[in-house]
């Protein structure tokens, strides 16, 4: 190892050697970090990308089965419906009572249609009169709860205690068996 003559300068210029030295291994560490992190961001990314790729593949599958189902359910739909109609109008003729007249066939059918007009509409007037009264029930309850709490904090203040002691002390202003069963 070198020695220079003067020994203050020597420590100086090891010392600038070793700051250097320390700053270029701070600085290929980062840029070793910032390679190893920027692998790690790329291979994240691609694992996302493949996990993503997947799940849109996922999704247009269902999606093209929904979509197949839904078509399916609306030929039935379509099909119940003429069906239903069917009915409608074999009902309005049944029996050769109204099939004697067209006027008479569809006075029935219009009757029919009327009726099941009807009772959709009763129907959902008494599912919202369910929901009211569940409701209230919900609502009932609430204010009971709420009010059992009130009497509870209120028969634990001691001066309701010491009053209801008082009263329950003085006979007269208890009322006597005889007053209880006169009324």
């Amino acid at each position: 190892m070198p020695h220079f003559p003067n020994q203050t300068l020597e420590v100086i210029v090891y010392a600038c050697a070793a700051v250097l030295l320390l700053f270029l291994g701070y600085r290929a560490g980062r840029w070793i970090g910032a390679l190893s992190a920027a692998k790690l961001l790329e291979q994240k990314e691609r694992d996302l990308f493949t996990t993503q790729k997947g799940f849109k593949t996922l999704y247009e599958q269902e999606l093209g089965t929904l979509q197949t189902e839904n078509a399916s359910l609306k030929e039935q739909v379509a099909a119940l419906t003429t069906r239903a109609e069917e009915y409608r109008k074999k009902a309005a003729g049944f029996g050769g009572l109204f099939s004697s007249g067209g006027k008479r066939s569809d006075a029935m059918y219009a009757l029919l249609m009327e009726n099941e007009a009807l009772e959709e509409a009763l129907y959902s007037q008494n599912e919202k009169l369910k929901q009211e009264r569940t409701d209230a029930l919900k609502e009932q309850l609430r204010s009971t709860g709420y009010r059992r709490v009130l009497m509870s904090q209120l028969m634990n203040d001691e001066r309701i205690k010491s009053y209801v002691a008082e009263v329950l002390a003085d006979d007269k202003r208890l009322p006597g068996p005889a007053d209880h069963a006169a009324q």
